[in-house]
């Protein structure tokens, strides 16, 4: 009976371990959360392939988007460099016009239901996990 009770005893200690040790899946240095909380952003082929997941992109449409994406990453890459917290007004500016441009150039593959629920997407992750967020606002037009 000793042994039993000793046998059962090893046998859930080992099971308590084996989720820490073996079986832990640490997430992957690309997980978009953590990520997101090192204040880094997608690379052309990650922003493709959630683009293509959520608005169901056609092999056309996915072609042009990732060229678009990629003509625009080392731009990007290079004003971010520091850091946006570091950038001047200047290359904030500079920032903010390079992506209206890419938004403008995707959204001319895009079809009206994609675009649609593009902007629900964004209107969406701009008050996730912020309490009492709100969208922002339409510009004038």
């Amino acid at each position: 009976m000793k042994n039993y009770t000793l046998s059962l005893c090893v046998a859930a200690a080992a099971l308590f371990t084996l989720p820490s040790t073996s079986f832990a899946q640490d997430k992957p240095a690309g997980d978009p959360p953590a990520r997101a909380a090192r204040g880094a952003r997608f690379s052309p082929e990650e922003r493709l392939k959630q683009m293509t997941q959520s608005l169901t992109l056609t092999q056309d449409q996915q072609d042009k988007i990732k060229a678009i994406l990629e003509k625009n990453a080392a731009a990007t890459k290079e004003l971010m460099s520091k850091g946006f917290q570091n950038l001047t007004a200047e290359e904030k500016t500079k920032l903010g016009e390079l992506r209206k441009k890419q938004t403008e150039e995707i959204d001319a593959v895009l079809t009206d239901e994609q675009k649609a629920k593009q902007k629900a997407d964004l209107e969406k992750r701009r008050g996730a996990g912020r309490p009492g967020a709100q969208p922002k606002p339409e510009p004038a037009k």
